[in-house]
């Protein structure tokens, strides 16, 4: 399998989402900084420290950010401390141990409670609060309150705020450990996908169906492996789904890992808000194989139906839809139509001398010959017994009588035929033809066989 094609927009790697956090908080903390340097505040502090700390963090918050896809979670831990020491930093520098740069402290705390485990989180906040008992140690004022009661009060503040949020996340966790329990268990293909069609997240089914196991689907997209004749397809579907449209019932063919093809019926949604796109897929290669097997079985059935076993002519069924049909061509173009009736001679006498098997290897000797003899537009079929039906579209009654004289004297096995032949006449019927043809062979019979006889008009 080859190497995931690398897009501008990658798909998120772990630890992304916690480096961008860090670097949202560094630039926030050194935004606040400013904001209280532009505003009315407290007169003492040293204000190039102030400035430098800010600009220092709004430097790093920036290089963390589009640095985050390739950050490791260890890394944005160690930022978030360092965020911590820097903060204890700043209310040293402002010299006042209240007001707004306790903040920031909140802030990371909630960080912290969010994307890490309670262990962590209070790893965090137990170094937290060792910095800002450090830093009411160093300012020189504490606005009245002892900096033990203000430690207290903190302490306390962001404990609850872990707790709170720790425990919400821990809920949601659980909630998407069963959800993901039953996204596992369907026997469905789920799958989420990006605006670009990767995917972000399938699950066991695909490869139950298909050999690859979920990771290597990630950062993939489907029409990788979808077979290229139904690419246009496939695409017109995305199309019509991120146009806010359903796609219900697309079917594709896709590769699985032992090479093999694989047909799944796709019905997916676009969330605009979530920017994803979910899809449910099933396999239905064994419904496409059974139902070709039912048409090429009912195309078969339909086939014998219409085919003489012996000769392997078309039978007389199809007198049904061939006479109709060539009626009203010559009605069309206006050109003529003819029909005969052929019959082996003395061939009850010929079965009863020589056995049935004999009989009919005649049969089929005479229908491959009669039928090499033919045009392309002409048909010839078995119509029962010894007797084969002809018929001649475009074709007048000196030509028509010039196809079966050659048709007779290519009859194979020194045997001999007799054949009867007609002229449709505009507006007559099937069996009137038919009925003519069937007379002039009679005829043809009486006059003492081996010769064709022309029906009158």
């Amino acid at each position: 399998m080859t190497p995931p094609v690398v897009h501008k927009d990658e798909i998120r790697a772990p630890g992304r989402s916690e480096a961008r956090a860090t670097g949202a908080l560094l630039m926030a903390g050194a935004g606040l900084v400013a904001l209280s340097l532009v505003l009315p505040h407290p007169a003492g502090g040293h204000l190039i420290a102030l400035i430098a700390t800010a600009c220092g963090m709004a430097l790093t918050g920036l290089a963390c950010w589009f640095l985050s896809a390739r950050l490791p979670v260890a890394a944005s831990q160690a930022l978030l401390a360092g965020t911590v020491l820097v903060t204890g930093v700043l209310i040293w520098e402002s010299g006042v141990a209240v007001g707004q740069y306790g903040t920031i402290f909140i802030w990371e705390t909630l960080i912290c409670a969010y994307f890490f485990d309670r262990r962590t989180a209070a790893f965090h906040l137990g170094w937290l609060l060792l910095v800002y008992a450090g830093a009411l140690a160093a300012v020189e004022s504490t606005a009245g309150y002892s900096p033990v009661t203000r430690w207290i009060f903190a302490a306390v503040s962001l404990i609850v705020v872990m707790l709170f949020i720790n425990n919400l996340v821990a809920r949601r966790n659980r909630a998407d450990i069963r959800a993901r329990h039953f996204f596992d268990l369907s026997q469905d293909m789920l799958c989420t996908m990006d605006l670009h069609g990767r995917c972000i997240e399938v699950n066991g089914a695909w490869e139950r169906s298909l050999g690859f196991r979920p990771a290597e689907f990630r950062g993939r997209r489907l029409l990788d492996f979808t077979h290229p004749d139904d690419h246009a397809r496939a695409t017109e579907e995305a199309l019509k789904v991120f146009a806010g449209g359903v796609s219900d019932g697309l079917e594709t063919r896709v590769k699985a890992k032992d090479g093999s093809w694989h047909w799944l019926r796709t019905s997916s949604v676009f969330e605009a808000e979530e920017e994803l796109v979910y899809a449910r897929s099933s396999d239905v290669t064994e419904r496409k194989k059974i139902a070709q097997e039912r048409e090429a079985l009912i195309a078969e059935v339909q086939s014998l139906a219409h085919s003489d076993a012996l000769t392997g002519l078309p039978n007389r069924r199809v007198i049904d839809d061939v006479l109709p049909r060539e009626m009203a061509r010559a009605l069309r173009a206006a050109t003529p139509l003819c029909l005969a009736i052929v019959d082996i001679d003395h061939f009850k006498a010929y079965n009863d001398t020589h056995g049935h098997l004999a009989g009919d290897a005649v049969l089929r000797d005479c229908a491959a010959a009669w039928d090499s003899q033919l045009r392309g537009e002409d048909t010839i079929l078995r119509y029962g017994g010894e007797e084969f039906l002809v018929v001649l579209p475009a074709c007048d009654a000196e030509d028509a009588a010039e196809i079966v004289e050659r048709l007779r004297a290519a009859t194979p096995a020194q045997q001999t035929c007799s054949a009867g032949l007609a002229v449709w006449l505009p507006g007559e019927s099937v069996d009137v033809l038919v009925g003519r043809a069937d007379k002039a062979l009679y005829e043809a019979k009486e006059a003492g066989r081996d010769r064709l006889v022309s029906a009158s008009a």
